[in-house]
């Protein structure tokens, strides 16, 4: 318990320093840090952080079904946009491009919504 409202607490404290809309939240296991995803550093427009599953705490670790998986986070609702898992061979197969269009289309429904309002 203690380590997912560190995560959430995480989330909120660079909502607000970094005003950036979204958090890219990468979890992976130690045993499975060779399959760590080659293209974070690729991805713009969001905050990324990366933790171990090891770390985190049992509600947070039995969601996650297989590592790694990155999670997409909203920072005004707190609630995921989207999700990308590895497959049986622990490797996440998504491209980068992919990735960036689901933020960038995440974030064009934001500002739409909010400059309707």
């Amino acid at each position: 318990m203690k380590h997912l409202i560190f995560v959430i607490f995480v989330l909120f404290v660079s909502a607000i320093t970094n005003a950036q809309d979204m958090t890219l939240l990468h979890i992976n296991s130690d045993w499975n840090s060779d399959n760590d995803y080659p293209y974070l550093r690729q991805i713009k427009g969001v905050e990324i952080i990366k933790v171990k599953l090891e770390d985190q705490s049992p509600a947070l670790k039995s969601q996650v079904k297989s590592v790694p998986t990155i999670i997409l986070y909203d920072n005004k609702t707190q609630k995921p946009k989207g999700q990308w898992a590895a497959d049986l061979s622990f490797k996440l197969e998504v491209k980068p491009e992919k990735i960036q269009e689901w933020i960038n289309r995440s974030k064009m429904q934001v500002t739409r919504r909010s400059s309707t309002n």
